[in-house]
């Protein structure tokens, strides 16, 4: 132990002693080691830590769908598939179900839009949840007909009720209808997790089954959690879901033919999207570290240089390789243990520059933070980088012959010692390791440029969108309608959206108003079946297409290209006869071969209320949907006046939610103009979410630019340290050639040529290791082919761009060595030999 003291108060000694060397080595292992730090907190919070639920390691998400789309999203059910499930399974232990809503309810301050879930009275307990107030919902809450009640949630319990202790027990208004609060939810709980950060100032409703509900299993609006039985696999769980899936098909061949069911774990389901994202993320980080633990194994190559004399004398009085071996080792440690705790101070920061991350950028952002885990982490990454950075020291240092040393030892031994060329190797190391982020980086930024220079199909310039939701709001899921409500109701399209668009078009500045049920980039997306009339049913099984509603300015506002036919009018009037447009997409795959216009098509079925069939009037361009790295789906368009009233349609597209899209003449304030207008015709309306499309669209990206702006990060710190590195190397060379420099001048050299031959020696170091870069970048290039757009893993114009780039870096980095060399004095270099 007091040998090991020792070691370390000369550790430290040596570190205050050449305070330079010293500084730039701790830092580059805090950026590595930082970096690494921060990456780690995000898939220990993100993909590694369990959901904060009750035995949420056997939580699944189960629904329709093959084995491909598994783990992949959550797939929407019917309640009979439900019930089926829940009643039939023999592998689990619990299944709940519940719904992704929108709703309206009646603050302090108004109307608020906000999520609006229902869930099955079961769930909350299942999944361990416990109210901050009151209680859950109860069996009977959860019947057809029973109780109106309501869960809120804590952060709209504060906002919206002013943190109200005695909440409990009062009659709140939501979608206009009277609800009696039962409890509060805390802050931490989030679920349904896949809809957001916005549920924490969201609430609860109880699923109570509608007529619907129970007839119709092709009525899918609601998903399936479930636990399953201790010891139970997924692999089980899927044997266990075919054999009910067989019994749903035999007792109705017909409309259940092709019927499957699915599970997947529920958390893989939720950050399935970012866990390539974040692996790629890892492997570029190790990458920085192995580049950082390179640096500092040559700075200390170069410090060992100096210190051959030290060496020789401790060996020749008796100390052991393994004693002066262990002297590195704690120089090493002592620098990563420093490394360290700077690192972790930038991992920290880091990790709040996370949390100001837009909304819903990275799923469970709330949970990430840095816990014990990622401190032994950090525990075994200063071990790592100790070993890497001086192992090789070390050898060196072991493999010291004292004799010699103690003869010359001031003398370099020149660029091909063993010293020169493990040093010349590491460079190129880091150099192939920087070709590789590099050409990344480079390819990140080729599909960034085509994803924002792509063709949209439409012209999203000076385009502003934003949502109205009625007071009255039916949901998604149609929980509050029933065929009385919707029968005595008035057409909310003729009595409110109508006069709003006329009013929304004659405002100053403004050159016309739309109304869409699903704009680009909004994340809405229902799907309707439909058969085409004159075709036998038994060859159109499973059609299926994407449905929007749009008012007649729609097409004026997004600049939509009309391919054939028509668009949608002001003239496609209830009384008018019923028509609809589709994209080409939805062309080339139903209509292949034929003329779509003039068809006619039957949407849903028999009793969802559509009671006319509507003829393909236009079709126009692709347009990009949610995403342009996305092909377009297949769509159909129908004017917002021509969707029955009775219909299950229209509560879903016309009276939940509604975006509104304005084209303005200049940079004209959409938002008090639009609430102007609604406040004189319909001031229950909660208006919200105001944003151009142009900021929509950069959204959609901003996963794609992020990771663009990471990697080139990372890779301009990989480049920081080659250049360092390479500098230090080619310093040291001159060093310790100083006096063969000498010796060349005096003998005729002349300085330019000792400038070449300094240039070339680090011109071959960089190109070795861009060469390999190469190599690796090709092989590796399958591997990054899912994060591209537009671009081949293996550009030519990128490899290129890259090799000149580090071309030029490493002349840059070589000419402050070169120059020094080609100034040498040969008296001087002499005289101090």
């Amino acid at each position: 132990m007091d040998a090991l003291l020792q070691d370390i108060r000369y550790a430290i000694r040596q570190l205050r002693k050449s305070p330079g060397l010293s500084v730039l080595a701790i830092l580059t292992l805090a950026v590595g080691i930082g970096a690494n730090t921060a990456m780690f907190t995000l898939v220990e919070s993100v993909l590694i830590r369990p959901l904060p639920y009750a035995n949420a390691d056997r939580m699944v998400s189960i629904g329709p769908g093959g084995p491909d789309g598994a783990d992949s999203a959550l797939v929407s059910t019917s309640w009979l598939n439900y019930t089926d499930i829940r009643d039939q399974s023999q592998t689990l232990s619990a299944a709940a179900g519940y719904s992704e809503d929108v709703g309206v309810v009646q603050g302090q301050e108004g109307s608020l839009s906000l999520l609006t879930p229902g869930v099955t009275p079961n769930l909350l307990p299942m999944i361990g949840a416990r109210p901050l107030l009151g209680r859950t919902f109860s069996e009977e809450e959860g019947k057809t007909g029973g109780p109106r009640v309501v869960l809120l949630s804590e952060g709209l319990w504060r906002q919206a009720f002013g943190a109200d202790p005695q909440i409990v027990g009062r009659t709140i208004r939501v979608n206009a209808l009277p609800r009696t609060v039962i409890g509060v939810m805390p802050r931490s709980f989030r679920f349904p997790e896949s809809v957001g950060p916005d549920m924490a100032k969201g609430l609860w409703l109880p699923l109570q089954p509608t007529s619907e509900m129970l007839n119709e299993r092709g009525y899918h609006f609601f998903f399936i959690v479930a636990q399953m039985k201790p010891g139970v696999s997924v692999t089980q769980l899927r044997g266990d879901l075919n054999a009910i899936a067989q019994r749903i098909r035999q007792a109705d061949p017909k409309s259940n033919s092709d019927f499957s069911l699915n599970a997947g774990v529920y958390q893989r389901i939720l950050t399935g999207d970012v866990q390539p994202v974040f692996i790629a993320l890892l492997v570029a980080l190790g990458l920085v570290l192995l580049i950082a633990c390179a640096n500092v194994a040559n700075l200390l190559i170069a410090r060992c240089l100096g210190r051959q004399q030290e060496f020789a004398v401790r060996a020749a009085l008796g100390a052991g390789q393994l004693r002066l071996m262990r002297q590195l080792f704690v120089e090493g440690g002592l620098l990563s243990i420093i490394g360290c705790v700077v690192g972790l101070g930038l991992a920290e920061l880091a990790i709040v520059a996370i949390h100001k991350l837009p909304a819903g950028t990275i799923p469970r952002a709330e949970d990430i933070a840095v816990r014990w885990t990622v401190v032994v982490a950090l525990a075994m990454i200063a071990t790592l980088t100790t070993l890497l950075s001086s192992l090789l020291p070390a050898l060196l240092v072991a493999r010291t012959d004292p004799q010699p040393a103690l003869q010359a030892a001031s003398r370099g031994t020149g660029s091909r010692s063993v010293r020169g060329r493990l040093s010349g190797w590491l460079i190129a190391g880091e150099v192939a390791l920087s070709t590789l982020l590099l050409i990344s980086t480079g390819l990140l930024f080729r599909t960034l440029w085509n994803l924002e220079h792509a063709r949209l199909g439409f012209d999203i310039t000076r385009v502003t969108a934003f949502t109205a939701m009625p007071a009255d709001a039916a949901g998604f899921g149609n929980l509050s309608v029933t065929k009385e409500s919707q029968q005595s109701s008035p057409n909310i399209a003729t009595l409110f959206y109508q006069p709003v668009i006329q009013r929304l078009q004659a405002l100053p500045g403004f050159q016309d108003a739309a109304l869409v049920t699903a704009p680009p980039f909004s994340g809405v997306d229902m799907n309707s079946s439909f058969t085409v009339v004159g075709v036998a049913e038994n060859l159109q099984h499973g059609n299926s297409a994407k449905l929007n509603a749009v008012s007649g300015g729609y097409a004026r506002v997004m600049g939509t290209p009309i391919v054939r036919g028509r668009m949608i009018s002001e003239d496609d009037t209830a009384a008018a006869p019923f028509v609809m447009v589709v994209n080409e997409a939805f062309a080339h795959k139903y209509f292949p071969d034929q003329d779509p216009l003039g068809r006619q098509l039957n949407l849903g079925g028999a009793d969802t209320g559509m009671i006319k069939p509507y003829t393909i009037a236009g079709v126009i361009g692709d347009q990009v949907d949610q995403s342009v790295s996305t092909p377009p789906k297949p769509m159909m368009i129908l004017p917002y006046q021509q969707i029955p009233p009775a219909s299950l349609f229209y509560p879903a597209l016309l009276k939940t939610l509604v975006f509104f899209t304005v084209k303005t003449r200049s940079n004209v304030a959409v938002a008090p103009a639009a609430r102007s207008v609604f406040k004189q015709v319909a001031p229950d309306f909660a208006l919200d979410n105001f944003q151009t499309m142009q900021e929509s669209f950069a959204q959609s990206n901003f996963n794609d630019r992020l990771g663009l702006y990471l990697i080139g990060a990372f890779a301009g710190m990989a480049m920081l340290m080659v250049i360092a590195g390479l500098y230090g190397v080619l310093a040291q060379l001159v060093s310790y050639r100083r006096r063969e420099i000498g010796i060349r001048l005096a003998l005729g050299a002349t300085r330019g040529s000792v400038l070449t031959m300094i240039l070339r020696q680090g011109t071959v170091l960089v190109m070795a290791g861009v060469g390999a870069g190469i190599v690796l970048a090709v092989a590796t290039g399958k591997l990054a082919k899912a994060f591209l757009y537009g671009v081949k893993p293996v550009d030519a114009w990128t490899y290129l761009a890259v090799t000149a780039t580090l071309a030029a870096v490493g002349t840059v980095a070589a000419l402050i060595p070169a120059r020094r060399a080609a100034a040498v004095e040969p008296i001087e270099a002499l005289r101090d030999e």
